[in-house]
């Protein structure tokens, strides 16, 4: 006996499955996927409903009667720009190959076989994190409070928040 299984029931599994994968993601920097806004879609589905609304109601043709500002927007730049963030500000996260390409943390933490950077013993003096300005140093400081907290017990304690949010 063959069973047929509709494409929503494939994908209402797939998103779940994608969904267990991201929370349980972390990248060696720290930042928990589900709570970071491009690992979690925030963005790209805000971006996609934005479009949705300028589109739908018109936004470009009443705007110049709201404000003179609004006859200088150029509303298909606008448009562009929302679709470009639909497509591209997602990140599937470092344990699966999202993030920067060139991310000096996630190379470092790959090369010295680290997980989580709170277990590096040079965390204290690392400038990996300094291109991430104000929040590296925050990460940083987190990742430090954390140290001996396995991957599982330190999303836990960020549940919902990014690392400079505490």
């Amino acid at each position: 006996m063959v069973q047929v299984v509709s494409l929503s029931i494939l994908g209402s599994i797939f998103h779940a499955m994608k969904e267990d994968i991201e929370k349980n993601q972390v990248g060696p920097c720290g930042i928990v996927c589900i709570s970071c806004p491009l690992g979690s879609g925030t963005v790209a589905k805000t971006a996609g409903q934005t479009r949705g609304f300028i589109e739908g109601y018109k936004i470009s043709e009443w705007a110049p009667y709201v404000s003179m500002d609004g006859e200088r927007i150029d509303w298909d730049q606008v448009v562009r720009g929302m679709e470009w963030m639909m497509k591209y500000a997602v990140c599937a996260g470092c344990e699966s190959g999202g993030g920067p390409p060139d991310c000096t943390i996630r190379i470092c933490a790959k090369e010295n076989g680290v997980e989580l950077c709170s277990s590096c013993d040079e965390l204290s003096s690392c400038d990996k994190f300094d291109w991430l300005g104000e929040h590296g140093e925050q990460l940083r400081e987190t990742l430090k409070n954390c140290r001996g907290a396995s991957k599982e017990e330190y999303i836990k304690s960020l549940e919902g928040s990014m690392p400079w949010e505490e």
